[in-house]
């Protein structure tokens, strides 16, 4: 009977030894960041066509060709129909808008969105011309990315990673201590921050046509991001 007291009172004694001493090993909890400022070298273009008539087969009617001829105005810059798709289309009735006729139908409306990813960036202000020549009325939204997003992302990672092991060697080195080990180890947050422009103003497709100039873009930089929490051991 007491053999085995004093064996389960060994058996604690060695468990608890082993949890203290692995929660005396001191540690360094610290939190890197990584950013990379890259030149995108992609771009999403959002283009609005809006029609309007009391005739509902002439909205529609005049919408499909508006919509086709923007199309294939960008197919001859140069992009690839698999870079073109419909973002958004609606068709509804416009009601009169005075206080006793508000059931009254006097008109439609068709709203038609061409989106377009282009990869050659010189491109951008030549598809925002020819889309208002040929019927838009409205760019919606031009927003920057990367062809290869998650290696911006990977290559921010790397930097966030080495941020940490250098603050934490630093703050090791001040205390005498070196590092010689890590606990934990967790991703925070990744991010790819764009540039984007909205709300253009609508213009006519005449006067876009008597345009002397090519609308300027300017893509900018974008910031690809990361960040790391990591717990490291340190010696005693």
């Amino acid at each position: 009977m007491y053999k085995i007291l004093n064996l389960t009172f060994l058996m604690m004694f060695v468990f608890c030894s082993a949890v203290f001493a692995e929660e005396r090993i001191p540690t360094i909890s610290v939190n890197g960041e990584g950013v990379i400022e890259t030149a995108p070298d992609r771009a999403t273009i959002s283009i609005g066509v809006r029609s309007q008539n009391r005739d509902a087969a002439k909205v529609q009617a005049e919408n499909a060709k508006k919509a086709s001829d923007i199309i294939r105005s960008i197919v001859a810059l140069g992009i690839e129909r698999k870079n073109i798709s419909t973002g958004d289309y609606n068709f509804r009735p416009v009601y009169n808008r005075e206080e006793n006729k508000r059931n009254q139908i006097v008109g439609y409306e068709a709203n038609n969105t061409v989106t377009v990813v282009a990869d050659n960036l010189n491109l951008i202000g030549k598809i925002v011309d020819s889309s208002l020549s040929n019927g838009a009325n409205n760019i919606n939204s031009l927003s920057f990315g990367l062809r290869d997003r998650k290696y911006w992302q990977n290559e921010a990672l790397k930097l966030a990673v080495r941020d940490a092991r250098t603050k934490a060697e630093i703050v090791a080195a001040e205390l005498g201590k070196s590092i010689v080990g890590i606990r934990n180890i967790s991703i925070n947050s990744g991010s790819v921050s764009q540039m984007r422009h909205k709300n253009f103003a609508m213009l006519e497709a005449a006067a876009v046509a008597d345009a002397a100039y090519e609308t300027p873009i300017e893509s900018g930089t974008l910031n690809c991001s990361a960040s790391v929490h990591i717990d490291f051991e340190i010696s005693r």
